[in-house]
């Protein structure tokens, strides 16, 4: 049975995860929808929903601490992965927005998008780092199936919207997005797990 503190503190992390998808679905949808703002500056404004992953992190943290799930290692990693975020929020507003401000030689555009890649990157070394140094065996092993759900929904889901846009169906998505549906498959991943137990 869950002590009160440890239903807060999950209930907290919860609310925090939510906020931060609305943020930043509402905060897109309304820019899209909107046309107030012109595309490039757009990006500038998704760093205001970004902050909520700040508490996100710190709530996702004091929940780990109260259910025993804690370790050093994952703190590295949340503050990795926070860091590595927001600088690809950053590198591709930044761009976006010195693409569209001139017309860029190929050779400079192909730098402009190594800007966002390398926080892929960084989201990607921070993962290895995590599954490399942590010690404890259930939370590597929770992390990995986490990361296999997500590359498993990310392999399905741009195969069939692949097909979709083979056969007229749909318009083609810029291949970009497969990072933002990879972290909603590892948060996805993350939550089936603690429904299932693992």
């Amino acid at each position: 049975m869950a002590s009160a503190t440890e239903t807060s503190a999950r209930r907290a992390a919860g609310f925090w995860a939510i906020a931060f998808l609305i943020g930043m679905f509402g905060t897109a949808w309304l820019l899209k929808t909107s046309k107030v703002i012109a595309a490039p500056w757009g990006l500038a404004i998704m760093i205001l929903p970004m902050l909520l992953l700040i508490p996100m992190v710190r709530a996702t943290e004091r929940m780990q601490r109260e259910t025993g799930c804690a370790s050093v290692v994952a703190t590295r990693y949340n503050r990795r992965m926070l860091v590595a975020s927001f600088a690809y929020v950053i590198g591709l507003g930044g761009a976006l927005l010195l693409f569209r401000q001139q017309e860029a030689a190929k050779p400079f555009a192909a730098l402009l998008a190594l800007l966002p890649t390398l926080a892929v990157f960084g989201m990607i070394w921070a993962m290895a780092r995590y599954v490399i140094e942590e010690n404890d065996e259930y939370l590597r092993a929770r992390t990995v199936n986490a990361a296999l759900i997500a590359t498993g929904l990310l392999l399905a889901v741009a195969t069939f919207w692949g097909f979709l846009t083979t056969f007229g169906v749909a318009p083609a998505v810029p291949m970009w997005t497969a990072v933002p549906v990879w972290c909603l498959g590892l948060g996805l991943g993350h939550v089936i797990g603690k429904v299932r137990g693992l």
